[in-house]
């Protein structure tokens, strides 16, 4: 995750947007409409995903991390306008309309700060979007040996099957090193 924030210097709403979207690993609809009212005893985040709520009607609950808190505590006084209590606002210190709108703004973000659009796997050149960190959030998950129901606990999903794609990568990636390091092991003992 460290690589993502990196890159983020451009003002700290932006930060709070990504720091939000890797460490929760919230939907940019959730993102939008987090704030200080979701903040409970426990230093935890609490809220139902935007998703869920007509179907499973989940509750997260995920402790926040220091760099989100440093995020949190970074936005300046006046930042948001009196009466606002979400954490991201647009450049007038009111909540986002919509979701489309602060992803919008997100990608505004992410030119503004000199990322290039990219090639994705199914050939289509695509700008960085709010959905993009929430998958990376869910990688960095499994690639620190978070198992599937840990995943859905993060994530909201309600199924093992939705975020066996995670998992998967990370086995793919695992797998083909040790396969990597066993060739090169068997070439230096001479066989052959």
């Amino acid at each position: 995750m460290a690589q993502y924030r990196e890159r983020w210097t451009l003002g700290t709403v932006a930060r709070l947007a990504v720091e939000l979207l890797l460490n929760i690993a919230a939907r940019r609809y959730d993102a939008h409409e987090i704030g200080e009212l979701h903040v409970k005893a426990g230093n935890k985040l609490v809220w139902r995903p935007h998703k869920t709520l007509r179907s499973t009607g989940k509750l997260l609950s995920i402790k926040i991390r220091p760099e989100l808190q440093a995020a949190i505590d970074a936005i300046p006084q006046g930042t948001r306008a009196e009466g606002v209590v979400t954490f991201l606002v647009n450049d007038y210190g009111r909540p986002f309309a919509s979701a489309a709108a602060f992803g919008n703004k997100f990608a505004d973000w992410c030119r503004a700060a000199g990322l290039k659009a990219v090639k994705c796997d199914d050939g289509k050149v695509r700008s960085y979007r709010a959905h993009g960190l929430g998958k990376a959030a869910l990688l960095a998950l499994a690639h620190a040996g978070a198992t599937g129901v840990e995943l859905m606990a993060v994530s909201g999903h309600s199924s093992l099957a939705q975020v066996q794609e995670y998992l998967d990568a990370v086995d793919q990636e695992r797998a083909a090193e040790a396969a990597m390091t066993k060739l090169a092991n068997s070439a230096g003992t001479g066989s052959g």
